[in-house]
């Protein structure tokens, strides 16, 4: 049985893209795995990423190094310290056969063990999304974007294969890497087909709308509670199911809407149970303003979540998303990103409609699951396995 090492930075027991990786290959292939978390299962072998002791530096030591004249010696230092690269590198790893890298600092973490244990191993590159305009900061653009394009351009004769979420980043990074068209494949954020869900009815008089996902201030999630005003409090209720990423901006968020008697909170469930609570809802919600590249091409999670949770849709006009809810008919997208502008596209929304984008989110759920992107999975680690 080969060996495959999956690479993320990230909270692996509740990051789905690299459950739905564990999850495609653990029946045919031994997994290990580096990151934050593990995965809860016991067959996985699981080494953190995580430093016990994080370095500090003085004042005086942080001037010193921005001074550095030595540039590319101190990117090197820099992304050593930041990703952990020694600490890492201590592990006795089994040497596996692929690596699965995630992200920018999966793929320079793949690059350092692959050059520093000698390893000859194939690396499949999961960009996931677009890294050099992740961030429109000041601070991020001058401090982090240069240790991105290092990194990127320093491991790309390392790449084997390669994807990312959606066509318009596949694109971007084909341009980024000088790589052809078509060498970046996609593997969409699709959820996991749940077989047992239905459309649910109407309930009464009353339209439920309901937003997931994290309580990020960058989402600017208080536009789609500024929508409300624009619709009959006694006809519409939005429900915001959140994780509390950022306490404070949650709060906030909370103490906007308590204006509004038709907008509740509830409690995060866990990432198994979302498909589930969402069922009893009618319409998915999402308003993201285009303000960096990955918000302009996004096509998140719970999109897909909203289809196994057999709801009707309501979004921006978000390039990515839009093309899934024309092609199937899942639901309405605003003419521009303002809440007027989304408030009057649910509006017009009759119950009948509602029902009918809620049957072809059932019709289309099994295409637009991660059955697919499993045998996507499966095919380039297949593929590079030379099976």
């Amino acid at each position: 049985m080969k060996t495959v090492l999956i690479i993320s930075y990230s909270p692996l027991h509740r990051d789905p893209r690299i459950i739905r990786q564990v999850q495609a290959l653990k029946d045919n292939y031994k997994i290990l795995t580096i990151g934050q978390t593990h995965i809860n299962d016991e067959n996985i072998i699981f080494y953190s990423c995580n430093k016990s002791e994080p370095i500090k530096r003085t004042i005086l030591q942080k001037v010193k190094r921005r001074l550095n004249i030595h540039y590319w010696t101190e990117i090197n230092k820099r992304l050593e310290e930041r990703l952990n690269i020694k600490f890492i590198l201590s592990y006795d790893v089994e040497k596996p056969d692929i690596i699965i890298a995630n992200d920018w600092d999966g793929l320079y973490l793949a690059s350092e063990l692959k050059k520093n244990k000698l390893w000859n191993v194939k690396i499949y590159f999961d960009a996931h999304e677009y890294a050099p305009k992740e961030r429109i900061s000041l601070k991020w653009y001058l401090e982090t974007r240069p240790l991105i394009i290092y990194a990127l351009k320093k491991c790309k004769a390392d790449i084997n294969i390669m994807s990312a979420v959606c066509n318009g980043i596949a694109k971007e990074y084909e341009h980024f890497f000088c790589f052809p068209e078509g060498f970046v494949k996609i593997v969409t954020n699709a959820a996991e087909y749940n077989d047992t869900l239905k459309p649910n009815p109407i309930d009464g008089e009353i339209i439920r709308l309901i937003h997931h996902g994290g309580a990020i201030k960058a989402r600017k999630l208080e536009l789609m509670i500024k929508m409300m005003k624009y619709l009959n409090p006694d006809k519409y209720e939005l429900t915001f199911m959140l994780v509390k990423s950022e306490q404070i901006y949650y709060d906030y968020l909370v103490n906007i809407s308590g204006k509004y008697k038709n907008i509740k909170f509830i409690e995060s469930v866990p990432f198994s149970e979302i498909v589930n609570t969402l069922n009893a809802y009618d319409i998915g919600l999402f308003l993201l303003l285009p303000e960096i590249y990955n918000y302009k091409h996004a096509l998140p999670n719970k999109l897909f979540e909203f289809i196994q949770a057999r709801l009707a849709i309501a979004i921006g006009p978000s390039i990515e998303m839009v093309k899934i809810i024309k092609q199937y008919n899942l639901g309405v997208h605003s003419k521009d990103f303002t809440p007027k502008s989304l408030a009057k596209a649910i509006s017009q929304l009759t119950p009948e409609k509602i029902m009918e984008y809620k049957n072809n989110t059932d019709k289309y759920a099994k295409e637009l699951s991660a059955e697919v992107n499993i045998d996507k999975i499966r095919e380039i680690i297949s593929e590079l396995a030379g099976e």
